[in-house]
């Protein structure tokens, strides 16, 4: 009997998606209001917020806006369309403390959770008047718990108690030596410890230090994640699931989520080339003995070996521009980069600025001759040898200007290419920090963005603690973050091990399951063709990638996904349906713990396919509806894909969209780099007939056969650059498989 009730709550809960809780029409709340103390960090960039909290809040599906409690408390119009509110404050103190426990009052008052990472803040203020603790108990107890005071900082022989084992010992067990602690306590019915620390024979050092429920959460200082510096290197891992704690308490099981690491049912690939090193004469023979410069070893040895999967090539213009320090092998190489069809121009700059900030005050030509670098030197991933540096970007030239860096780069670049091909990424420059103006102009030309973020998962960097979010806002604008680190954060900096880019593969893995948090991205620079065991790194992550059942698409693509990760809503239109609008580049959306459900294409529109893969199910919209729906229904357990009366797509390797259905027949339009698999479902019985015709002309027609598993499974070769028009007619019997 208990084995079958575990199974029916197991049933339920996989499908919760379908779930008619919380399914009144409307917008579908998305943002997390992240409030921070602009006194003690750098802008929203320099927060424990932005590196630690927002990359899981944006798996989450959650987009996190950035508030600074030193410029005011936020507007009570902030409170109407946000989902919740998030603080990690590193020590007590506040201008107005009472003002600040009024507006989460009022925040919890209207239904919106609130989760307090580490210190309170509110319990004293800026001159270090304590609050009273009646203020702050009449606001917490909203929140579910409690502060007593009671400091307890010799803990040596305190205990744990932990009660949730999904939310505690993530990455690393908590620490032997229990941190010191105050007393806080869970107080409503709704909340709950999730761990609890006592020192036994005290009655007044026992805290519930980790607590959740409906209302928000309280993870008390010290009780998150485990941090160590040593040098100028710091160690981090998880003690809490930050995954678990936002799933929980921002009720994001039913949320659709716009997928930023999936096309077409399987996992995104893309790949950038910054231009630095471009004219570096190359050490690898035989091009040594050749003078040959380290991106004609990068065009012949890597670019031209891997026509499958597509790479975006962003150069210093300086490096080009013989006015400059350009050469006539240096644009023979741009030329021939370009025109290899699998190839995407963008641009590294005009000049290579290593520090953006200098720039972005008044006068930045007055006062470049007489520029210091910081103590720290001039850090970011794409900066080799820190501190090195006595200009504030690698060539002065000119005078630094907006016109310069983006238009006058993007049109000498546009000029090397051949008809039909126009640069579309700007690829940022040393420590990749551009500002507000310069990602302005860069918008206002139509050009996308990338760079920074600097994500590692390995054993150097053993935790998703150091996998970045999707980007940051600068302003008003939107930095697109690569997804994963390049070769300098691997070779200390361009100095040793320059076979280490090759632990990428680590990374890879640790960010694809079991979670897919991000895309596999092969980040370089032009410099890896100087030497061998550098260049057989960038090769041995390729060989991988073929190795893998990929979705390869263009950089400048991917960052479209991005920005349409930010911009899409969700607009609920009943129980388990929503329309899906201005989401820009996003073309999947997911659904988190829905083995058991599945699309019901007879109350859905603009949806090409579905796919289930870790706990999860994706479906993939058609680039061609601006506006689709998706309807859920519950699916009966199978072991594989859902049946349904209509085909739809399981997975490909290139973009599927225009998709067409009749009775028995279904036509579309596919796009992509290597030979076109793809895996669909055929509801009937018997063969099904393909034909193909490619814009270039090609044509062919193959019978495909409907496998066991209810999928049809066809190739068509490799066609880079041209639009194929795909019709799949069922030859069998048109009853449907049930």
């Amino acid at each position: 009997m208990r084995t079958t009730v575990l199974a029916l709550l197991l049933t339920l809960a996989a499908a919760a998606p379908v779930s008619t809780a919380g399914s009144a029409p409307g917008p579908v709340r998305r943002t997390i209001l992240a409030i921070y103390d602009g006194a003690r960090a750098d802008g929203p960039r320099g927060t424990v917020l932005h590196a630690l909290a927002e990359m899981p809040l944006n798996h989450l599906g959650l987009v996190v806006r950035y508030h600074d409690i030193r410029r005011g408390l936020p507007a009570a119009a902030d409170l109407e369309a946000i989902r919740g509110v998030v603080t990690w404050f590193a020590a007590e103190g506040l201008p107005d403390p009472r003002a600040y426990l009024r507006f989460l009052d009022r925040a919890s008052e209207t239904g919106v959770p609130v989760v307090v990472i580490g210190a309170l803040g509110a319990l004293v203020d800026d001159a270090g008047r304590a609050t009273p603790l009646d203020d702050v108990n009449r606001t917490l107890a909203r929140l579910g718990w409690r502060y007593d005071g009671h400091w307890s900082a010799t803990t040596y022989a305190a205990r744990y108690d932990v009660r949730d084992g999904a939310l505690i010992g993530f990455e690393r067990p908590l620490p032997t030596s229990v941190p010191p602690f105050a007393r806080t306590r869970a107080v409503s019915a709704d909340a709950r410890a999730a761990l609890r620390v006592e020192i036994p024979g005290r009655a007044d050092a026992t805290a519930d230090v980790v607590i959740v429920g409906p209302r928000g959460a309280f993870v008390a200082p010290g009780f998150a994640y485990f941090s160590d510096r040593t040098g100028t290197r710091e160690y981090r891992q998880w003690y809490l699931n930050p995954f678990e704690l936002f799933r929980e308490v921002f009720d994001t099981d039913r949320l659709p989520k716009p997928d930023t690491a999936t096309v077409s049912g399987r996992r995104i690939y893309y790949s950038h080339i910054d231009g630095d090193g471009w004219r570096n004469l190359t050490q690898v023979e035989p091009y040594r003995t050749r003078y040959a410069i380290s991106a004609r070893v990068v065009l012949d040895a890597v670019v031209r070996r891997f026509p499958d999967l597509p790479v975006t090539v962003g150069p210093i213009v300086g490096d080009l521009d013989p006015v400059w320090a350009g050469t006539a092998e240096s644009l023979a190489v741009a030329r021939a980069l370009f025109a290899l069809p699998h190839v995407e121009a963008a641009i590294h700059t005009y000049s290579h600025p290593l520090d953006w900030g200098f720039f972005a005050g008044a006068d930045s030509a007055g006062r470049e001759a007489g520029y210091r670098a910081s103590a720290d030197g001039i850090s970011g991933s794409d900066v080799a040898r820190t501190g090195e540096y006595a200009k504030p970007r690698a060539y002065d030239t000119r005078p630094f200007s907006l016109d310069l860096e983006i238009d006058e780069a993007t049109a000498f670049v546009n000029g090397l290419l051949p008809a039909g091909k126009r640069v579309r990424l700007v690829q940022w420059s040393g420590d990749t920090r551009p500002f507000e103006a310069v990602l302005a102009r860069t918008r206002t030309l139509g050009l996308a963005n990338i760079n920074g973020g600097d994500t590692r998962f390995d054993r150097e960097f053993p935790s998703a603690a150091w996998v970045a979010p999707l980007g940051t806002r600068v302003g008003r604008e939107l930095q697109v973050y690569a997804s994963n680190s390049n070769e300098n954060t691997y070779t200390d900096l361009w100095r040793d091990r320059f076979f280490g880019f090759s632990y990428l593969s680590r990374t890879v893995r640790n960010t694809g399951s079991p979670r897919r948090l991000k895309p596999f991205n092969v980040y370089y620079h032009m410099y890896s063709g100087e030497r061998l065991s550098s260049l057989n790194a960038v090769l041995a992550n390729l060989e991988y990638a073929r190795s893998l059942p990929l979705a390869p698409i263009e950089a400048s693509r991917f960052t479209r996904i991005v920005e349409g990760f930010h911009s899409t809503v969700f607009e609920q239109e009943g129980p388990a349906t929503w329309r899906v609008l201005e989401r820009g580049g996003v073309q999947t959306v997911r659904f988190d713990g829905a083995s058991l459900s599945a699309v019901d294409f007879a109350r859905s529109s603009g949806v090409v396919g579905q796919r289930h893969e870790l706990g999860s199910l994706f479906v993939t919209l058609d680039e061609a509806d601006p506006a689709p729906r998706v309807a859920l229904t519950r699916g009966a357990p199978s072991g594989r894909e859902p049946q349904a009366t209509v085909p739809y797509l399981v997975e490909s390797r290139w973009r599927v969209h225009h998709v067409r259905r009749t009775a028995g027949e279904v036509r579309f339009v596919a796009e992509g780099f290597g030979a076109g698999v793809f895996a669909w479902y055929w509801p009937s019985d018997g063969d099904v007939q393909v034909q193909w015709r490619a814009t270039g002309g090609r044509s062919g027609q193959t019978v495909a056969l409907r496998g066991a598993d209810g999928l049809v499974r066809l190739e068509v070769p490799q066609l880079t650059g041209e639009a194929v028009d795909v019709r799949m007619v069922g030859a069998g019997p048109a009853h449907v498989t049930r």
